[in-house]
């Protein structure tokens, strides 16, 4: 299905039982730093911020430079300086010697923020890149590593509120071991029983698709040592009487598909299933079986 730059997905689920909330019990509580700044657009330059916290996963500044912390927050580089620094200008040096980034630093402020990730393109490339400080007539510099990670750690079926059957969707949580943030702007199946089950999007188009969870978009950037649990708002194990596979001890191969603009993730799994249909509407031609046991197979990595 070909989409277009920067449209969301707006498919809604087609069975009621995919319209319910999803339960509080399968939330995921995040105590991580806070999102410091909303996305900027496409600017060539940011403008410096308030102070923050190092999250973890940050660069180590060098010993007697001008650089107190390094770290990240949403799309942002956020660098936090010396208070008795004399910076007039912050440049973000990308691996092949061109200006990826770059901010001019308020007088008296000791915190500034380089947007690196972007929701239309132009993202920043993986590889070593050096973080300058201009002084006037003189320099600091340190290098910084920018190489996600990503990984498919864990995926488990929605349950239902009342009756703690499957809904057909599935929970993915998703972890950042790298040295640098990425977004997850997408997550698709292949394979999938349910022919309307979210796609995976084709191409080199970054596009920015519609999570049911988390519900802050902000919370689809994934800073490095964290992770953060995804639901998309369609179905992906809903079957019929027509189908090969059965809610009476069937089981079905598909593979997830995390995107990144940096990487597609694959992970493959096993769903079994069984306890026969979770059957709210008798009208329905398709249904979620009520017991989903998911596994994780080998074979899960890019697909460059």
């Amino acid at each position: 299905m070909e989409v277009t730059m920067m449209f969301r997905d707006q498919h809604e689920p087609n069975n009621r039982e995919l319209e319910r909330s999803i339960s509080r019990r399968r939330l995921l509580t995040w105590s991580g730093t806070a999102l410091l700044s909303g996305i900027a657009g496409c600017s060539s330059t940011d403008s410096p911020g308030n102070g923050t916290g190092s999250p973890a996963g940050s660069p180590s500044p060098p010993v007697d430079s001008v650089f107190e912390d390094v770290g990240f927050a949403g799309p942002n580089l956020v660098v936090t300086l010396a208070e008795d620094h004399d910076v007039d200008r912050l440049n973000l040096i990308a691996p092949d010697g061109s200006t990826f980034r770059q901010t001019a630093v308020a007088e008296g402020a000791t915190t500034a923020e380089l947007q690196i990730l972007f929701k239309s393109g132009g993202s920043y490339d993986t590889g070593e890149y050096e973080l300058v400080a201009v002084k006037g007539e003189s320099t600091d510099s340190m290098a910084i590593e920018l190489r996600p990670e990503i990984n498919v750690v864990d995926v488990e079926p929605e349950l239902d509120e009342d009756d703690r059957n499957s809904t057909g969707r599935l929970f993915v949580t998703v972890e950042n071991t790298g040295s640098g943030p990425t977004w997850v702007y997408n997550i698709g199946f292949r394979n999938a029983p349910y022919a309307n089950a979210p796609d995976v999007i084709e191409g080199n188009g970054v596009v920015d698709t519609k999570f049911e969870r988390p519900q802050d978009p902000q919370e689809e950037f994934l800073q490095p040592n964290e992770e953060q649990r995804f639901l998309k708002g369609r179905g992906v194990l809903i079957i019929s009487d027509d189908d090969a596979v059965s809610c009476e001890g069937g089981t079905v191969e598909i593979t997830i598909v995390v995107q990144t603009p940096h990487e597609d993730i694959e992970q493959p799994i096993r769903a079994g299933l069984s306890g026969g249909y979770h059957i709210d509407d008798q009208a329905a031609i398709q249904h979620p079986c009520k017991n989903i046991d998911i596994v994780l197979l080998s074979g899960g990595g890019d697909d460059a």
